[in-house]
């Protein structure tokens, strides 16, 4: 067996790249194999004929002997080809021995936790839908919020959901996106998102979805920065102290009459034992600050301008952002909330144009 099938195989096992450079320079020993030597020949070999092979396999949907038979290749070698097509971002799932490509996502909610070293106040951002790809992303607005935050030492953000604008949401959606596709939209965050040492958690919404039920992907996967942690997509929960939770929540349906209608409805359908302490509440591009039933709940507003489809339909954008100073008890539990809510007041014309 040469090294390539080798490799093939180890990496069919799970093996990290590295853990498969350490196998190989045991068995190979003239090669000189790192990490990321494997890595790169994975990428550019990785039976990339048998992708797109696959893809079309996927797509009707297929059983592991299809692709096996299809292939040419063993039941291990197959299922590494489905594991790398879903770390690049395809949304594979398996249904009774059938692989396909899915076209709607159903991740259980994430619930993490942070590390809470006892202090007893808590400083950080909230934000909602900045929506990368339209034509009225407010990049600039960003840029200058995640300053202004570094400046007074915050280095975590929690963002609400809609990173991307998303495609075909409705009729003539294309014509106010300057980027198209979920390559495009993943890079024009990598490129254009603010990176200065804070880091960002945040969920996908009904827009990145739209990535999902058109083509199957998972744009989170292509979006390669450390600082920017998906947390799965309509919600998650944060420990921010062991008696002190957080929710992001992006929602569906349309804006109500009242800014806080909705925001009340949802926490009306809460049990009380599921409640947080605080909820942050994307895609109604609204900013508002609500105390009730006990739970502090937050609005996250935008970093988008209003579009044509907001103006047409009456909706305002309140653009800006929070900086949340949270003062807690000995046992991590809230006795003050202190939420500011800083405005921009003017939307940029195609800002979207100084970053290109």
């Amino acid at each position: 067996m040469d090294w390539k099938n080798r490799l093939m195989g180890l990496k069919a096992d799970g093996n990290t790249y590295g853990e498969i450079a350490d196998i190989l320079n045991d068995e190979f020993p003239g090669e000189r194999f790192t990490g990321d030597r494997v890595r790169g020949w994975w990428r550019r070999n990785g039976h990339k004929t048998e992708h797109y092979d696959l893809l079309s396999h996927l797509r009707r949907g297929a059983s592991l002997e299809d692709i096996t038979d299809d292939a040419k290749v063993s039941e291990r070698v197959a299922l590494a080809m489905l594991e790398d097509l879903s770390d690049k971002g395809v949304c594979v799932e398996e249904v009774n021995g059938v692989y396909r490509i899915a076209k709607m996502m159903h991740d259980e909610p994430v619930h993490i936790d942070r590390t809470w070293n006892g202090d007893r106040v808590l400083k950080f951002g909230v934000l909602s839908d900045t929506h990368f790809g339209s034509n009225f992303v407010q990049i600039g607005h960003l840029h200058q919020a995640y300053d202004d935050m570094k400046a007074e030492g915050i280095d975590t953000v929690y963002h609400a959901g809609d990173m991307t604008e998303g495609e075909r949401m409705r009729p003539g959606h294309e014509y106010e996106c300057y980027v198209h596709g979920a390559d495009a939209h993943a890079d024009e965050i990598m490129k254009n998102y603010p990176d200065n040492g804070i880091t960002t958690y945040y969920i996908l919404g009904n827009h990145d979805a739209a990535f999902v039920k058109h083509a199957g992907v998972n744009i989170s996967r292509m979006i390669n920065r450390k600082d920017l942690i998906c947390l799965g997509f309509d919600s998650a929960t944060i420990n921010l102290t062991p008696n002190c939770t957080l929710e992001l929540r992006h929602p569906a349906g349309g804006s109500a009459y009242a800014i806080s209608y909705k925001p009340q409805k949802t926490i009306d359908a809460l049990f009380g034992g599921e409640k947080p302490n605080v909820m942050v509440i994307g895609h109604y591009h609204k900013a508002e600050y609500l105390f009730y039933r006990n739970v502090h709940c937050l609005q996250g507003g935008t970093l988008q301008g209003q579009s044509g489809f907001m103006k047409r339909g009456g909706l305002a954008a309140h653009v800006g952002y929070w900086v949340v100073t949270l003062h807690v008890n000995s046992d991590g539990q809230i006795n003050r909330f202190l939420p500011e809510w800083r405005p921009f007041y003017k939307s940029v014309k195609d800002d979207y144009k100084n970053f290109r």
